[in-house]
C-alpha cells in the first residue's frame, strides 16, 4: 500500500480540509486576529491533521501489506482468513466479516457438489457392476456357439467391456490414493494377464509378440498397473495393421524399473505428440481412422502420477510406451505400511 494512493483515496477529504481551512481564516481575520495567530492556529490544525492520516495510513498499510504477504505465501488460500491479523480499524473488521461468510458459502456449496458427485460416483459404480452381468452372459453366449459370427460379436463384446472399464476407472481415478494398495508385483503376471485378454485380437489381425525380460517385480498397484497396461496396448493393437509386431521388455538400474511397449503401427503425428495424454484428445488418426475417445491415454496419465510411476511416448516409425517404475525410498516407505 503507497502512500500516494492512500492519498488519491483521501482526495475528497483532503478537499474538505482545504475549503475548512479557507474559511477559518477567514472568519479569524474578520475577527481582526493578527495574521500570524491565524497562521499558527492553521499550522496545528493541519499538523494533528497530517497526524491523524499517517497514523491511519500505517495502520492500514501494516494490515493490508502483511494480508497479501499472507496470501502470496500460502498454498491453500483458503486459509487466508483465519490467519489474518486482528482486526484495528473498521475496514479491516468489515474485510474479516466478508471473508468469513464468503468461506462458509464456499464450504457449504463445495460439501453440495461432493455429495452430488459422490452419488453419481455410485451410481457408476452399480451401473458398471451390473452392464457386466449380461455381457457375461453374452461372452458365454459366443463361447457356447463357435463361428464366424461369434468371433465378430466378440470383437464388439471386448470393445464394450473396455469402455465399460474406462467408466469404472474414470469415476475411481479422483479417489485413487484411497483406492490403491502399493506392493511388490511381477511384471510379467501383468503383462501376460492383459495378453490373455486381448488373445483374440491378436489371432485375428495376426500381431505377433515379443516378450523379453517380464520377470521383474516393481513396487505398485497389481489393479490400475493392469488397466494401464490395458489401455496401452490396446492402443498398440488397434493402431497396428495385420502381421504387425509388439515388443514387451524391461530395463533396470539402480534408480528405476523400465517397462517398454513397442509396435511397429502407423505412428502418432509429430504435431499431435506433444498433446497425447490431454483429455479427450484424439489426433489426427484417432479422429479421422479410429474413432477413438481421447480417455485412455488421459487415465494412463492421471493413474501414473497418482502412483508416481512415469509415462513417455516417442513415436517415429511405430510407437514406443515408456512406463518407469522409480525404486526408493517413496515406493519403500509405500510398501513397508501396507
Amino acid at each position: 500500500m503507497k502512500f500516494l494512493d492512500y492519498l488519491k483515496d483521501k482526495i475528497f477529504s483532503l478537499a474538505m480540509i482545504g475549503i475548512l481551512g479557507i474559511l477559518v481564516f477567514v472568519i479569524l481575520y474578520s475577527l481582526n486576529c493578527t495574521i500570524y495567530v491565524i497562521l499558527y492556529l492553521e499550522f496545528l490544525i493541519y499538523l494533528i491533521l497530517f497526524a491523524c492520516f499517517l497514523w491511519d495510513y500505517f495502520k492500514r498499510r501494516k494490515f493490508y501489506n502483511h494480508t497479501l504477504n499472507l496470501l502470496d505465501k500460502l498454498d491453500n488460500k483458503n486459509l487466508v482468513q483465519e490467519m489474518l491479523p486482528s482486526a484495528t480499524f473498521i475496514d479491516s473488521k468489515i474485510l474479516k466479516e466478508i471473508l468469513y461468510e464468503t468461506d462458509k458459502y464456499k464450504i457449504e456449496e463445495i460439501n453440495k457438489y461432493k455429495t452430488k458427485s459422490q452419488a453419481l460416483k455410485e451410481f457408476i459404480e452399480m451401473w458398471v457392476h451390473e452392464i457386466k452381468t449380461p455381457l457375461s452372459s453374452a461372452f458365454l453366449t459366443i463361447y457356447n456357439n463357435p463361428g464366424k459370427l461369434s468371433d465378430d460379436l466378440k470383437v464388439s463384446l471386448d470393445k464394450i467391456e473396455d469402455y465399460v472399464e474406462q467408466v469404472l476407472f474414470y469415476s475411481r481415478s479422483e479417489a485413487v490414493s484411497k483406492d490403491y494398495i502399493v506392493k511388490k508385483y511381477n511384471l510379467s503376471s501383468a503383462v501376460n494377464k492383459v495378453i490373455l485378454k486381448h488373445k483374440q485380437d491378436f489371432l485375428l489381425k495376426k500381431i505377433s509378440l515379443e516378450l523379453n525380460n517380464l520377470e521383474i517385480y516393481v513396487n505398485t498397484d497389481i489393479k490400475w498397473l493392469e488397466f494401464i497396461i490395458d489401455q496401452i496396448i490396446n492402443n498398440s493393437i488397434k493402431y497396428t495393421d495385420k502381421n504387425a509386431k509388439i515388443k514387451i521388455y524391461t530395463t533396470k538400474d539402480k534408480e528405476k524399473v523400465c517397462l517398454f511397449i513397442e509396435d511397429n503401427g502407423i505412428g502418432i503425428n509429430p504435431s499431435d505428440l506433444p498433446r497425447v495424454f490431454d483429455k479427450g484428445f484424439t489426433g489426427k488418426n484417432g479422429r479421422t481412422k479410429y474413432n477413438s475417445t481421447g480417455i485412455g491415454l488421459y487415465l494412463v496419465k492421471k493413474l501414473c502420477d497418482k502412483l508416481k510411476h512415469g509415462v513417455e511416448i516417442e513415436s517415429n516409425k511405430g510407437t514406443i510406451v515408456k512406463l518407469t517404475f522409480p525404486i526408493g525410498s517413496y515406493t519403500d516407505e509405500i510398501t513397508t505400511l501396507q
